[in-house]
């Protein structure tokens, strides 16, 4: 083997979290690759900070820069590396600054499992899900933080991230939800005219930089790992809102974020394999029956259109590849189904409503772009469906 076996004459090796912690009930399989840990001795914080990295140790040390910069007392929060497929050219280098320790993984485990073994591995009472390829402003912790000390109900504050090759464009403010199933970032390549200023509640924050309740992410037992990667963060909101919180948008708090940093394309064909795997595992998991009775003829079309977007940009197998790879895991989406529905304390009207909340933010950002800008794909649909209503559907 490479990767980890390389480092065990100087690192302790552990075995990965198994057992009866909470990460492996989410799991898509058994956690008994081994792993090293290292750093600081671990001691409960106000914030943890989770940093997924696969092999751009370059990214990761801006992003370190970032937060030591934050105006928030070092004391108050650690950092968690995780460095997937970790080889020694490929990690950050030792030194590693005092508040952070390292998790070392002999395989790529995607970005869920590689933030549920951070978690795991810190105490603390929030979590801030945090991209390498990410840098914060200084007051973005602390401003995201004293949000979540006044708003008990909030499960997550996510805040403004603007383009890091053009910090006069929107990253994005918050992600949302088609009735149909379809994610999109609001503000996505958009001018930051000051658009985007006012807080708000939002279905979903970026994955890139959102800051979480602990206490909320024992109840969905961490993400869910069968994602792997993309919509993973809408997953984990819509678990969230499902067991009756919320999440709220705070434009204060300012990151600037690289995006697509690992593959280096937003349309390699896995991406769209996954995202089309991953839209199908949302809705089967997600949507009650009922739900997806009302809302059939959205979700067959939005998954008319998202095929003639894949197959315009030359990714048929790609496509294909994401619709068998659901169908294989239908069993698995069934039985976590059932556990989603048991758990979850709002009722079906109320979902709807969610759902119909998040679309109409959707549709206004899209209605106020320059009609050049907007998506082909988001005109076709709401021009069958027009715009959207208060928590109703037709």
């Amino acid at each position: 083997m490479h990767g980890v076996d390389c480092f065990r004459e100087t690192l302790p090796v552990r075995k990965a979290p198994s057992g009866g912690m909470w990460l492996s009930v989410r799991k898509a399989g058994g956690h008994s690759e081994p792993m090293v840990v290292d750093g600081m001795e671990q001691r409960s914080k106000l914030v943890s900070i989770i940093i997924p990295a696969l092999q751009r140790p370059d990214l990761t040390a801006r992003c370190l820069q970032s937060l030591a910069q934050q105006t928030i007392s070092t004391d108050d929060y650690h950092v968690i590396v995780v460095e997937n497929d970790a080889r020694p050219d490929s990690i950050l280098k030792d030194p590693l600054p005092p508040n952070v320790r390292r998790i070392l993984l002999e395989k790529n485990y995607g970005t869920t499992a590689s933030i549920n073994f951070g978690v795991a591995e810190s105490s603390s009472k929030y979590v801030l899900l945090l991209n390498n390829d990410a840098e914060l402003q200084p007051q973005f912790l602390a401003t995201l933080v004293s949000v979540m000390e006044a708003e008990p109900n909030f499960a997550f504050t996510t805040g403004k991230l603007l383009r890091a090759s053009d910090t006069t464009r929107m990253d994005g403010a918050g992600d949302a939800l088609l009735l149909g199933g379809g994610a999109y970032r609001l503000g996505h390549t958009d001018l930051d005219t000051g658009q985007f200023e006012k807080r708000r509640w939002v279905l979903s924050g970026c994955g890139a930089a959102t800051l979480f309740r602990r206490s909320v992410l024992d109840e969905t037992q961490g993400l869910d790992e069968d994602f792997f990667a993309y919509l993973d963060d809408i997953e984990l909101a819509v678990y969230v809102h499902q067991l009756g919180y919320k999440g709220c948008y705070v434009p204060e708090a300012v990151a600037y974020h690289v995006g697509s940093a690992t593959l280096g394309n937003p349309m390699h064909p896995k991406v769209v394999e996954l995202v089309t795997r991953n839209q199908l595992f949302l809705i089967c998991r997600h949507y009650p029956g009922v739900v997806v009775a009302i809302l059939l003829p959205r979700l067959l079309l939005f998954q008319v259109l998202w095929f003639g977007f894949a197959v315009r940009h030359h990714h048929f197998p790609a496509y294909v590849r994401g619709v068998l790879s659901a169908i294989k895991s239908m069993g698995r989406s069934l039985r976590k189904r059932t556990q989603v529905m048991q758990q979850r304390r709002i009722g079906n009207r109320e979902f709807l409503k969610l759902l119909c909340a998040s679309e109409k933010q959707l549709f206004e950002w899209h209605i106020s772009r320059p009609r050049g800008s907007r998506s082909h794909l988001l005109n076709a649909y709401f021009w069958i469906f027009g715009a959207p209503s208060d928590g109703n559907v037709s």
